[in-house]
C-alpha cells in the first residue's frame, strides 16, 4: 500500500511539473514582441529633404535587407523619450538655421504587425528670420584696412559670404564666417586676427540686421624658428626643412606648408609645428616639436602576389607568395639623407637595389634619389637579367601635385623562352638610356573613396645616340572614385600608352606594352591579352600561346564595391566590368577589337590591407586565349576564366 500511495506521488508531481512547464511556455509565447521601429516619415517640411532631417535624429528604421530577415525582428527598439529628444534635435536645427518659431510634433502608429511601428515628425516651420541689412568693419589703420580690403581673395570671401540681404539668418554659419575672414587675414601676415558675427534681430519684423567685425591686430614678420626634441638630425637642417625665412611677412599657409614638410621627412615620426606664448608685436617666433624615429632599421615583410589561372591547379600555389628584405640608414652623413638597400623575391622577379636619398636640393620641394639595381624577371613570353641606375629629380609643388624627371641607363641580357627554332634574336643583349617625364595630380583623393588623380608619363629612349634602341613612349592613368552612400563606392580607371616612335622596326621584348592580370584587366592572366605566337616543343608539337606585346595599349575598369560592415566587419563585395587590348601596331586599332572580362569578387580589410578574391569571366576571347591551334582545342572550360586573389585594391 505505500509503495502503491508513493508511486501516485511521483506520478503527481511529474503531472505538477510538466504543468508548470506549459504554464511557463504558454506565459512566454504570450508575452507582447517589443515595439520596433519600422519606419520614419517627416510632413510638413518645405525647406528641408526629408534625408536631411533624418540625419539630424537618432531613431532610424532598418534597412531593406534586414526587412528580408524573416526569421528575426529587426530594427531598433521604440523608446519614446528617444523619439522625444529627436523633436528636439529638429527645432534646434531649424532654430539654427533661422526658423526661431518651428514646432514639432510627432506621432506613433502601428503597421501591418503590433511591433512594427512608424513615427511620423510634424513640421510647422513658420516664418523665418531674414536680414535686412549687412555692415562690415575692419578695425585697423588706414594702410592696413587698404591692403586688406584691395586683397582679391579677401573680396572673393566677402562676395561668397552666406550673410547677404534677403537671405535667411542662419547662426550655423557663424563659426564658418568667423573662421573664412580670420583665415585670410592670417595668410595676409596678421597671425592675431579676429573676427565676430553680430546681429541685431527683430522677432516681430522676422528681420535681422548683420554687422561682420575684423580686427587683424599687427602685421607681423616670422622672426626666429626653435626646435624642440631633435636628437640625431642637427637643428639648421629641421629648420631648413621648414622653409621658414626670417623677415618673411607671416602667412597661416606657409606654417600649413612648414608642417607638411617636416611631418614627412623621413627622420621623424611625429612633427607638429605651433606659435608658443609672445608679445602680440610685429615679429613672431615659431617652435618645431619632433621625435625622432630610429636611425636604422631592417624590415622583414611576407605578402601574397597574384594567382590568375585555375587550368593549372595549385601546382604553382608557391607563386603566390613573395618577400621582401630591406636595410635603411636616415641620417647618412648627419644631413638627413637616406640611404635603403632592399631585396624582392618572387617567383616572378628578383630584385636587389640601393636608394640614396637627398632629401633637400634647391629648396625643400625638391629632391633627389640615386637608385642602382640588378633585376631577373621570368615572364610567360621571355626570361630578362638587367642592371643599371635609375636618377631621378622630384619636385612636390603641392601635396596634390608632384612632377618627376628621371634618367635609367640599363644593361640588358633577354631570352625568348620555350622558342623551338634557335632564331639571332632568341638572345639578345642591349643597353637602354631614356628620359621620363612623370606628373602626378590628386584632388580630393580619400583612400580609393573619393577624389580623381590624374597620372601623365613621357619616356625618351636614345636621344643622343647612347643607347641600343631610340624610341618614343607616352601614356596616362586617370582614376576616379565616386562615394554614392557610406558603404558604396564606384571605382573607375582608364589606361592608356603607346610607343608612338621607334628607329628601329623590332622592339626587345621588355620594352614593348603588355596588359592583361590581377591589377589590370582582369580575366587574363599577368600580361595576357593582346598578341600572341605559339610554343612548339622539340617533338614539334603545340605547348601554348605566349604574349608578344605591341606598340599601343588601352585599358579600362569600372568596379561598384560594397561595405558590408552590417553583416561582418571588414567584410565587402565587388562587381566589376574590365576591357582593353594590345595592339602590335597602331593599324591594327581599327582591324582588333577591345576585348571584356566581367566578374565579382570578395574583400576583406585586414590589418595589413585589403584581402580580395576576383573571378573574372572573359567575354569575347580569342582562339589564342583558348589555347585553340590551327582549329584544334588543347585548353579547356576553365580558359575563360580567370581567379586572381592578391592583398590591395585592383586600383
Amino acid at each position: 500500500m505505500v509503495t502503491t500511495n508513493l508511486k501516485l506521488l511521483i506520478h503527481l508531481f511529474a503531472l505538477l511539473g510538466v504543468f508548470h512547464l506549459v504554464t511557463v511556455q504558454v506565459a512566454a509565447q504570450e508575452e507582447p514582441d517589443p515595439a520596433r521601429v519600422w519606419s520614419i516619415n517627416i510632413e510638413g517640411n518645405r525647406t528641408f529633404e526629408a534625408l536631411v532631417i533624418k540625419d539630424v535624429i537618432y531613431n532610424e528604421p532598418p534597412s531593406p535587407f534586414k526587412k528580408l530577415l524573416f526569421w528575426r525582428q529587426p530594427g531598433m527598439i521604440l523608446n519614446e523619450n528617444d523619439v522625444k529628444r529627436d523633436v528636439i534635435r529638429i527645432e534646434r536645427f531649424y532654430q539654427r538655421r533661422g526658423f526661431d518659431d518651428v514646432i514639432v510634433n510627432y506621432r506613433i502608429e502601428t503597421l501591418s504587425k503590433e511591433w512594427r511601428k512608424s513615427i511620423i515628425f510634424e513640421i510647422t516651420e513658420n516664418t523665418p528670420i531674414r536680414i535686412k541689412k549687412v555692415d562690415f568693419q575692419v578695425s585697423t589703420s588706414s594702410e592696413d584696412r587698404a591692403l586688406i580690403t584691395d586683397d582679391e581673395d579677401f573680396q572673393d570671401i566677402k562676395r561668397n559670404l552666406p550673410y547677404k540681404v534677403g537671405q535667411r539668418y542662419e547662426t550655423i554659419n557663424k563659426s564658418e564666417v568667423e573662421g573664412k575672414l580670420v583665415g585670410r587675414l592670417r595668410n595676409l601676415g596678421y597671425p592675431y586676427a579676429t573676427s565676430e558675427v553680430n546681429a541685431q534681430i527683430d522677432s516681430v519684423s522676422k528681420s535681422a540686421n548683420v554687422t561682420l567685425v575684423t580686427n587683424p591686430g599687427p602685421r607681423a614678420r616670422f622672426d626666429s624658428v626653435v626646435v624642440e626634441g631633435e636628437e640625431n638630425l642637427a637643428e639648421k637642417y629641421i629648420i631648413r626643412e621648414t622653409g621658414i625665412e626670417p623677415g618673411e611677412v607671416f602667412s597661416e599657409n606657409t606654417l600649413r606648408e612648414a608642417q607638411r614638410e617636416v611631418f614627412s621627412h623621413h627622420m621623424f615620426r611625429f612633427a607638429l609645428i605651433n606659435i608658443p606664448e609672445q608679445p602680440q608685436d610685429s615679429t613672431i617666433s615659431v617652435k618645431v616639436r619632433v621625435k625622432e624615429t630610429p636611425l636604422r632599421t631592417v624590415q622583414l615583410q611576407f605578402g601574397i602576389g597574384n594567382l590568375t589561372r585555375i587550368d593549372d591547379g595549385w601546382a604553382d600555389f608557391y607563386k603566390l607568395f613573395r618577400g621582401q628584405a630591406s636595410w635603411t640608414h636616415r641620417n647618412v652623413r648627419g644631413r638627413g639623407e637616406r640611404f635603403s638597400i632592399t631585396g624582392n623575391a618572387s617567383a616572378i622577379e628578383q630584385r636587389l637595389g640601393a636608394n640614396y636619398l637627398f632629401p633637400y636640393v634647391y629648396n625643400t620641394k625638391t629632391s633627389i634619389i640615386l637608385s642602382p639595381f640588378f633585376e631577373h624577371k621570368l615572364e610567360p613570353s621571355y626570361e630578362i637579367v638587367r642592371g643599371g641606375i635609375t636618377n631621378s629629380f622630384i619636385y612636390q609643388y603641392s601635396s596634390n601635385l608632384t612632377g618627376t624627371i628621371s634618367h635609367e641607363f640599363t644593361l640588358n641580357n633577354e631570352i625568348n623562352r620555350n622558342s623551338q627554332e634557335s632564331l639571332p634574336d632568341s638572345i639578345e643583349a642591349y643597353n637602354v638610356s631614356s628620359f621620363n617625364l612623370n606628373a602626378f595630380y590628386a584632388r580630393n583623393l580619400q583612400r580609393g573613396k573619393k577624389g580623381w588623380s590624374i597620372q601623365p608619363f613621357w619616356e625618351l629612349s636614345g636621344l643622343f645616340g647612347e643607347a641600343t634602341y631610340s624610341f618614343q613612349e607616352a601614356g596616362m592613368d586617370i582614376r576616379k572614385f565616386s562615394a554614392l552612400n557610406q558603404n558604396i563606392v564606384v571605382a573607375k580607371r582608364i589606361n592608356f600608352a603607346g610607343i608612338y616612335y621607334a628607329k628601329q622596326d623590332s622592339l626587345p621584348s621588355d620594352i614593348r606594352l603588355y596588359s592583361g592580370g590581377t591589377n589590370s584587366v582582369r580575366g587574363w592572366s599577368r600580361q595576357e591579352l593582346g598578341p600572341k605566337r605559339p610554343i612548339i616543343n622539340e617533338q614539334g608539337e603545340f605547348e601554348q600561346f605566349v604574349p608578344v606585346g605591341g606598340r599601343g595599349m588601352f585599358s579600362f575598369n569600372t568596379e561598384l564595391r560594397f561595405q558590408l560592415n552590417q553583416l561582418i566587419k571588414g567584410f565587402g563585395v565587388a562587381t566589376f566590368l574590365d576591357g582593353g587590348q594590345v595592339w602590335r601596331n597602331f593599324s591594327d586599332i581599327g582591324t582588333t577589337p577591345i576585348q571584356f572580362g566581367v566578374g565579382g569578387g570578395l574583400r576583406y580589410q585586414s590589418p595589413i590591407g585589403p584581402i580580395r578574391i576576383d573571378i573574372a569571366y572573359k567575354i569575347n576571347p580569342t582562339d589564342e586565349d583558348l589555347q585553340i591551334y590551327r582549329g584544334r582545342n588543347f585548353g579547356s572550360a576553365w580558359d575563360r576564366w580567370g581567379l586572381h586573389f592578391s592583398i590591395g585594391q585592383a586600383f
